[in-house]
């Protein structure tokens, strides 16, 4: 899912921007990473704000990101920088890791948690791997329905809904493509209603959600004070995400 232009800069070593508001933990995080084999560039922030100009003067291999910061969502931040930055990789650290989640994002190949407090080892082996399978692959073996196999870039709609639950969001995005648009309500994590427009005519609820679900590309945005919506959901997030990926692919959906 697109939302702006990708920067034009490249660097030799791979960069790793780690996003973190707490000093100990961030100090705690770079001593770990100073650890690692593999060579790299370690930037480090402590609010979105920051962390967004540093990712625009220079390519990124790997984001560490906390969920909750002070000046905004961690996972906000994240699908703004699946456009920027469509080849990047994430490593998600947060107190309260979902194991379904978890799973869920394991099969994805695209989002990877890790709880705190954070163990050296465990820290090491991730970042180590991540960084090394951008190393090994190649756009042949990694590029799959218009994105890239465990990057930023291969972000469906699918990924950006589970981002929002899983950091207990609460507003409104807006999915679209180029002849067909919807919407997703969030209360506290759960998704709550959801609306699709397309030359097919108008849905809503779970249909509609499955609908958007199905998409593969497009573009991606917050809407802002977004108003109050009829509760038309109410299955878990989980289970929506999951009933979505067993069923058909609706035929006026894109492929």
């Amino acid at each position: 899912m697109n939302e702006q232009n990708q920067p034009e800069m490249s660097d030799q070593l791979p960069n790793i921007l780690l996003l973190e508001d707490t000093r100990t933990v961030q100090n705690y995080i770079r001593d770990i990473l100073r650890s690692l084999t593999v060579p790299h560039e370690l930037h480090a922030a402590r609010r979105i704000e920051e962390a967004t100009r540093i990712a625009g003067e220079r390519q990124i291999a790997l984001f560490i990101v906390d969920i909750g910061l002070p000046d905004g969502d961690g996972m906000d931040f994240l699908c703004a920088m699946s456009a920027m930055h469509p080849g990047a990789r994430a490593l998600i650290i947060t107190s309260t890791p979902r194991e379904d989640y978890r799973d869920r994002a394991r099969d994805l190949g695209v989002l990877h948690f890790l709880p705190k407090p954070l163990q050296r080892k465990e820290l090491i082996e991730k970042v180590t791997a991540m960084l090394t399978v951008r190393e090994t692959a190649t756009p042949e073996t990694r590029k799959v329905s218009g994105g890239f196999e465990g990057t930023l870039g291969g972000l469906t709609p699918a990924d950006i809904i589970q981002l929002k639950c899983v950091g207990r969001a609460t507003g409104k995005i807006e999915f679209s493509t180029e002849d067909r648009f919807g919407f997703v309500w969030f209360e506290n994590g759960e998704v709550s209603h959801a609306e699709a427009d397309s030359v097919e005519g108008r849905m809503s609820g779970i249909t509609a959600f499955q609908f958007i679900v199905s998409w593969r590309s497009g573009t991606a945005r917050e809407v802002p004070d977004a108003g109050a919506a009829p509760r038309t959901i109410t299955k878990s997030w989980q289970a929506l995400i999951m009933d979505a990926s067993d069923s058909p692919q609706p035929a006026s959906a894109p492929a």
